[in-house]
């Protein structure tokens, strides 16, 4: 561009991007050959490289247009995407051992002065912590009033005011008069649609819901400030300390998710016990007492989320393999959990006619791949499959409900009559169309889970719009006049995971493979006991995986929210462990 006879550059987005790259190349250059040659080679850690790069690469292309073309479309992708790999591993594996020595070898110093705050710490961390919470989330309670309504909570509360909802409509009801349905927690649908009935009894429905609130709000804060009360006892520094209690106070996610009336929040709370006191299972001896409050957190664990038992029979036994002088109580408390939820489910919400769960909740992923083989290559099936899958979710629109980062479209129209032999002959269909295209049956998986091992997603979402539902069903719920604060809050919240680094805790992928990080690290370091520490988080990863919805975070929050706790508690282990290895 001419400019008073001078030359100058306009630099353009994409000339901006390649300085960028330019950039990071060199430094990465530099950084590469600054440490290839200071570690040791690890057979796990390159195991666990090798996967990072590999979700990384993957995961870019099915971000950007939903398939693996980018990896495998041409042999100039194929170059690249080789490429790549290999600058990552290198990357990663360098990164991985760098953590990994900081971990065991760097020590934290409790540089925090002594004052009348620290002193009233000290002397009563659970008031403490509790009040810093209280007074941090006052804002969104305040600005929010009376509650945060999604389209499940308001759901819960129609079938527990005994009106019609879709949840009578995706099962077979034991009792037409009876409206609720364990499609929810029947124990959540109890408590929020009782306090929302006080209220109306009294004439305020908003008032109703605000007592929910209030209760959820205690239950969350008592919680975590028992969770860092529990890590002060076991010696963590104060230091960790007030950075957790920052975290649970100050981090968004928190107090949004406190004052939504879904089901979530009270369960991630009994997760966060759940690990709390399987630690404490590893660490500590343990009395009869501690048994059974053990026992009554895994029982809530699974009366308050219907996957809850998923988490428990995928950790607990575990411990079997390691703790050998507590294999009879753990197994004594591992039964009674068990045949409470088989008598739950089988006994008790049959007596009072409730309906559970249909088949559908676990079958995602194979009605996935069937939709979007209807979608992109409908001349697979024959026309007998055709009427064998329009018997089980409908075949004529199939392929125009399929959304590749959501399974509810094509799960909602599942045929609740389904008898065994139907499904037998659903998957002798799916069986055939995965011979035929098994790469779109490895698209259709991929797109509906890469979200939560690609960090560089952008899904993101809080609870903070109105929901009309309860309005619609005649009820008086609305927000107060606050509206300028609410947004304020909504911004702050919403731009919370673009902020540099500290976003980085509410990324879904990231937070996930700092669990698989820790789980390889207990296992270099050989402290094997401490690995069903961790496995509650990677239960729940698996689930997602098996789940409805690529990068969900209100799915994700069971192990994001214990990960401050998990991470203290780990720190001193890797620690502990260092200072004896020094002293051999």
């Amino acid at each position: 561009v001419e400019l008073s006879k001078k030359k100058v550059i306009v630099y353009t987005k994409t000339n901006t991007n390649v300085l960028s790259y330019l950039v990071l190349g060199i430094f990465l250059i530099y950084f590469y050959k600054k440490y290839k040659d200071k570690y040791k080679r690890n057979t796990i850690f390159s195991v666990l490289a090798i996967l990072f790069s590999i979700f990384t690469v993957v995961g870019y292309s099915y971000d950007k247009i939903g398939s693996a073309y980018l990896v495998f479309g041409n042999i100039g992708f194929i170059a690249i995407s080789i490429i790549k790999l290999i600058s990552f591993y290198n990357l990663f594996l360098i990164g991985i051992n760098i953590v990994y020595n900081l971990l065991c070898e760097y020590k934290i110093n409790d540089i925090v002065k002594k004052s009348k705050i620290i002193d009233v710490f000290n002397s009563h961390p659970f008031l403490f912590c509790f009040i810093v919470m209280a007074l941090c989330y006052v804002p969104y309670v305040v600005a929010f009033y009376p509650a945060v309504m999604g389209y499940d909570p308001s759901n819960q509360i129609r079938e527990f005011m005994g009106m019609h909802t879709r949840y009578m409509d995706s099962v077979i009801l034991l009792d037409p008069n009876m409206t609720i349905t364990n499609f929810n927690p029947v124990l959540h649908t109890l408590l929020l649609g009782s306090c929302f009935k006080l209220g109306h009894v009294i004439g305020n429905d908003n008032l109703g819901l605000f007592i929910y609130v209030v209760i959820q709000c205690i239950i969350v804060i008592s919680t975590l400030s028992y969770s860092i009360c529990y890590m002060k006892k076991q010696g963590v520094i104060n230091k960790l300390l007030f950075i957790v209690l920052g975290i649970y106070a100050l981090v968004p996610v928190f107090p949004f998710y406190s004052i939504s009336t879904n089901k979530d929040m009270i369960f991630c709370c009994f997760i966060l016990l759940y690990c709390i006191k399987l630690y404490d299972l590893i660490v500590n001896k343990q009395s009869i007492k501690k048994y059974i409050f053990f026992c009554i957190i895994m029982i809530m664990v699974t009366l308050t989320r219907n996957n809850g038992i998923y988490t428990i029979v995928l950790s607990l036994p575990f411990a079997l393999i390691w703790l050998k002088d507590k294999r009879k109580q753990i197994l004594a408390v591992l039964a009674c959990v068990i045949v409470f939820y088989i008598g739950y489910n089988k006994v008790i919400l049959p007596s009072f006619k409730i309906s559970n769960t249909s088949p559908r909740e676990m079958l995602s992923i194979p009605f996935q791949q069937t939709a979007r083989l209807a979608k992109y290559h409908p001349e697979v099936f024959s026309e007998k499959d055709k009427v064998i899958i329009e018997k089980i979710i409908g075949y004529d629109d199939l392929g125009k409900r399929y959304n590749p980062t959501l399974s509810d479209p094509v799960k909602n129209k599942y045929n609740i009559y389904t008898t065994n032999e139907d499904l037998k002959e659903y998957f002798g269909v799916w069986f055939k169309g995965l011979l035929k295209r098994p790469d779109v049956y490895m698209d259709s998986t991929i797109n509906n889970i890469y979200g939560y091992f690609y960090p560089d997603t952008s899904s993101w979402y809080l609870y903070t719009s109105y929901n009309k539902k309860l309005k619609e069903a005649g009820f008086d719920y609305h927000y107060n006049s606050l509206s300028e604060m609410r947004n304020v809050l909504s911004v702050i919240g919403n731009y919370y995971p673009h902020i540099p680094i500290i976003g980085l805790f509410v990324n879904i992928a990231f937070v996930g493979w700092i669990y698989f990080f820790l789980f390889v690290a207990l296992i270099v370091k050989k402290e094997y006991k401490y690995i069903p520490f961790v496995l509650p988080a990677i239960s729940f990863i698996l689930v997602c995986v098996a789940g409805p919805a690529n990068t969900y975070f209100r799915y994700a929050l069971p192990y994001i929210m214990p990960l401050p706790v998990t991470l203290c508690l780990l720190y001193y282990i890797f620690q502990k462990k260092n200072i004896n290895e020094v002293r051999k």
